[in-house]
């Protein structure tokens, strides 16, 4: 059984820590050099992007099994831009990135009711999952700084009831 919630700012470390696992894993083979350099430097090794998520600014959903992280989804400070998600290889295809996404968008929708969209911009492998969950290509792929990319949105129309455990 899973748990999701937002991480504390003392597991922020934990949580870009996963994220580079699973980017070293399924997103390099991916990208030139420069892609994977520009993913670290803008996320795991910014300390600007660091303070924000350890107070909030930038929140970070993740799903524990027992006090381990296994999978996160974060965001930009816009709060309707996902910029992270990530799921450790040995819990693929158990339901845990669409139950973060969930719980997600509930959390989003009890802060901003008003909220119509969610974007982002998906990697080649994980652009499948996107389509899956109900997100639309808003463009072709496009690699800026060596990241290959789809940018996407999700049309809010309802909300949904987050799941806490699985």
């Amino acid at each position: 059984m899973y748990t999701i919630r937002k991480i504390k700012p003392s597991e922020v470390e934990e949580a870009l820590a996963l994220a580079w696992e699973v980017f070293e894993q399924f997103e390099v083979p991916d990208y030139p050099p420069e892609g994977a350099a520009t993913f670290r430097m803008d996320i795991i090794d910014n300390p600007v992007f660091r303070e924000k998520c350890a107070a909030g600014e930038c929140p970070i959903y993740a799903a524990f099994d027992g006090d381990k992280i296994v999978g996160i989804m974060g965001m930009r400070s816009s709060k309707t831009h996902i910029n992270l998600v990530f799921t450790k290889k040995e819990y693929h295809h158990q339901g845990i990135a669409t139950a973060l996404f969930q719980y997600l968008l509930t959390d989003r929708l009890n802060e901003n009711p008003d909220l119509r969209e969610i974007t982002l911009n998906s990697s080649p492998y994980g652009k499948g999952f996107y389509l899956h969950l109900g997100f639309v290509p808003v463009d072709t792929e496009q690699t800026v700084n060596g990241i290959r990319f789809t940018p996407m949105r999700y049309s809010i129309n309802s909300p949904q009831k987050p799941e806490q455990q699985f």
